[in-house]
């Protein structure tokens, strides 16, 4: 996450809505600053943004770059 990024501007309404729809047992969505935090970006191999990062147990399973609501969506949804 960059404040500053335009497509991040894009994609906050969608995944604000996103993590409202999801209960907390299933899954929770964080956003982390590549600014402030960006050794945690290096370490996630974070080189565009937005850059979605699903994990579970540990390990990431999933990764989509960029601005599309629908990749988004259907990564969330198949690794629930």
């Amino acid at each position: 996450m960059a404040p500053w990024s335009e497509p991040w501007k894009l994609m906050k309404p969608a995944v604000e809505r996103m993590a409202s729809g999801l209960k907390s047992e299933e899954a929770e969505v964080c956003t982390i600053s590549v600014d402030r935090f960006n050794m945690l970006g290096r370490l996630l191999r974070v080189e565009a943004l937005p850059t979605f990062v699903l994990v579970k147990r540990h390990r990431a399973v999933a990764r989509v770059v960029g601005v599309n609501r629908d990749d988004l969506h259907s990564s969330i949804d198949k690794h629930l």
